[in-house]
């Protein structure tokens, strides 16, 4: 269930080396800090490892189950933690040589995608059915956002960052 464990913080991984040739070199972040991002998120990932299986076989993400939502909230919650580390490791990145721009959306939507897992979270423990639908249509657009950015950035759409993303 993609977007429920991608609501947790935990897809695969975003931002792996990779070049995209109909993209301009200065729109691209240099390999290095693409591979430094991944370190980011490696690290996270072994210090905040994933708890447990998703809940429900059968969960349907987009017309969810009320009496299923604390249950599927509670296991976000445990797959949660680290988000604000993970986020101050990005910002400790810095800008990279080249790519600044193109970087700085790839950044601002992971941001988005962090912060749509806790309303998504908060929604399921809630029981909030519409609320908790509205964030995963959300989370799935911000999703498709990250991937077309992160290859504008000439940055892979695989890789340790892909799990936290």
């Amino acid at each position: 269930m993609k977007a429920g464990v991608a609501t947790a913080g935990l897809l695969a991984s975003i931002l792996a080396l990779a070049g995209c040739s109909s993209t301009s070199s200065s729109s691209k972040v240099p390999a290095a800090f693409a591979t430094r991002m991944n370190g980011v998120c490696a690290t996270n990932l072994a210090q905040y490892p994933i708890v447990g299986t998703f809940p429900y076989s059968n969960f349907n993400p987009d017309d969810p189950s009320a009496s299923q939502l604390p249950t599927v909230g509670a296991y976000f919650a445990q797959n949660q933690r680290g988000t604000g580390s993970l986020e101050s490791a990005i910002n400790a990145l810095g800008e990279p040589s080249t790519g600044a721009s193109s970087w700085n959306k790839v950044k601002t939507l992971a941001f988005s995608f962090l912060s749509n897992a806790t309303t998504q979270k908060n929604d399921a423990l809630a029981s909030n059915v519409n609320g908790f639908a509205a964030a995963v249509k959300q989370n799935q657009t911000i999703t498709n956002q990250l991937k077309a950015a992160a290859m504008q950035a000439g940055i892979s759409i695989t890789g340790a960052c892909a799990t936290e993303f």
